[in-house]
């Protein structure tokens, strides 16, 4: 995208999301964000203006930030979990569970008895201890089948629109990596520039901004945020990708 004599205004230094930050926590419609890197505090700026009844939509990458994993803990509360209950699987597998308790119990009483009955006898009941162990046998046969019953299934919602691209890497899934950071704001105001959507880039780096109030401008990076959300020709991962990989799935 290309376009010549734009209004707009320019900043450089620290503190280049100062302006940026208010207008996000003032919209009133709408907050378009592609940022390759996130803040989990800046993220649930986010989540309050979704709350509120403000449009969000977000690009991200999936490049996890090393130590403290930022990028996973931001998007962890954009993935909503629904668990499925198997009412069905649910009844087996309760019945598996007092099946291989009533078995096990009475693996050990006939031991037990077995084992009384040496001393009282002065016999070995073969019998017995053979009855006795294929009761344990039954009971284990029963735990393995109750551990493995799938009784749960699991879905996964966004709390609100964003699309995770991957970043180049040793697979070299995707050539490009969408490293530009965009910002729209009710549509009529939009940044660009060098900073991320994290408190670091915000508020401390020395960063770049260019905020522009052209309206035919603002509309032409909108639609440019529209065609990077909706490429058909580059490889992300989905909900459930995300959903499967930040949350446990236990399926009993």
């Amino acid at each position: 995208m290309w376009f010549n004599q734009a209004k707009c205004d320019i900043y450089m230094g620290t503190g280049a999301g100062s302006k940026l930050l208010h207008e996000i926590a003032n919209a009133q419609h709408s907050v378009k964000i592609s940022s390759p890197y996130l803040s989990p505090k800046l993220v649930e700026e986010l989540i309050w203006l979704h709350k509120k009844g403000v449009a969000v939509s977000l690009i991200t990458s999936d490049m996890l930030d090393g130590a403290d994993r930022r990028q996973e803990r931001s998007l962890k509360p954009l993935v909503i979990q629904q668990r499925h209950e198997n009412e069905r699987a649910l009844r087996f597998h309760r019945r598996l569970l007092l099946g291989k308790i009533i078995c096990f119990y009475a693996s050990i009483l006939v031991s037990g008895f077995s084992i009384a009955g040496i001393f009282l006898f002065q016999y070995i009941p073969l019998v017995g201890f053979s009855f006795s162990l294929s009761l344990w046998l039954v009971s284990r046969g029963l735990n393995i089948k109750y551990r493995e019953l799938r009784v749960y299934s699991y879905t996964y919602s966004p709390l609100f629109p964003f699309k995770v691209y991957i970043a180049p890497d040793a697979r070299r899934i995707n050539e490009m990596f969408i490293h530009g950071k965009i910002y729209i704001i009710d549509g009529h105001n939009a940044y660009l520039g060098s900073l991320n959507f994290t408190e670091s880039g915000t508020k401390y780096n020395y960063e770049t901004r260019v905020r522009v109030t052209d309206l035919e401008a603002v509309q032409k990076i909108d639609a440019e945020f529209e065609d990077l959300y909706h490429r058909g020709d580059m490889a992300y991962l989905g909900i459930v990708d995300w959903g499967s990989y930040l949350y446990p799935e236990a399926i009993n």
